[in-house]
């Protein structure tokens, strides 16, 4: 049996209270190894050549935050870039996603939902806070993109798709085969000139074709374990 291989996680935030947070949390998790943190977006970098991270946790307030993602999206492509926010803004999401980030979340998630981003963000997988649902319903309002395109079952996929809902969850609410779903998301994807489901929400929100990264390695599942909460609001 191989070696496990860990997911190597920064955090750059101006609070040393969260930064402890997001340390803690990761050291209860076997497979997250909390190896690096930053108070000043300039030092991130730094960081980033000397620690070989796989994910970087910012916040989003932070001065020069989305510069520096932009520095890093061209540096150091292979690292997964999540972005935590205080309250939901649409604004930051969209430059977000025009910058190719896997991860935007509220600070308030809870731990384990938080472990579970990260671990989607390591497979390359986009993962957006459930509150961005309500955001995507007005971002379909006076869209250029015609949805009016999409038939009756693939706008209810793309609905569907929206709430960061799992292929085999769809098949499930739309009572028909995990297979059926892919010929839709084919479709779907064809329709929008996208190639992923990153890139078909990252379209929604933007109106515009998304920077691509390239998925890093994967990681094995570790047991699930008893959910925790852990005060992430400073």
């Amino acid at each position: 049996m191989g070696k496990t291989r860990f997911i190597r996680v920064v955090s750059a935030d101006a609070q040393a209270i969260f930064r402890a947070g997001i340390r803690q949390i990761c050291s209860t998790f076997p497979d997250i190894e909390f190896v690096g943190e930053a108070s000043r977006s300039v030092d991130v970098l730094m960081l980033c050549e000397r620690l070989h991270p796989d994910l970087l946790l910012i916040d989003g307030a932070l001065p020069g935050a989305f510069s520096l993602i932009a520095q890093m999206r061209q540096q150091y492509p292979g690292v997964g870039i999540m972005i935590l926010v205080d309250r939901m803004d649409v604004t930051l999401l969209r430059r977000g996603l025009q910058l190719g980030v896997v991860g935007y979340l509220l600070k308030q998630v809870d731990a384990f939902d938080l472990v579970q981003a990260i671990r989607s963000a390591a497979r390359g997988m986009l993962t957006i806070d459930s509150e961005v649902t309500a955001l995507a319903t007005v971002a379909q309002d006076g869209m250029d993109i015609d949805l009016e395109a999409l038939s009756e079952r693939e706008q209810a996929v793309l609905n569907l798709l929206l709430q960061g809902i799992s292929n085999n969850a769809i098949a499930g609410r739309l009572q028909v085969s995990p297979s059926t779903v892919k010929f839709h998301l084919r479709n779907i994807y064809s329709k929008l000139g996208v190639r992923s489901r990153a890139e078909a929400l990252a379209v929604i929100y933007t109106q515009q074709r998304p920077v691509t990264r390239q998925a890093p390695e994967t990681y094995p599942e570790t047991p699930r374990r008893r959910r925790r909460s852990f005060a992430m609001v400073v």
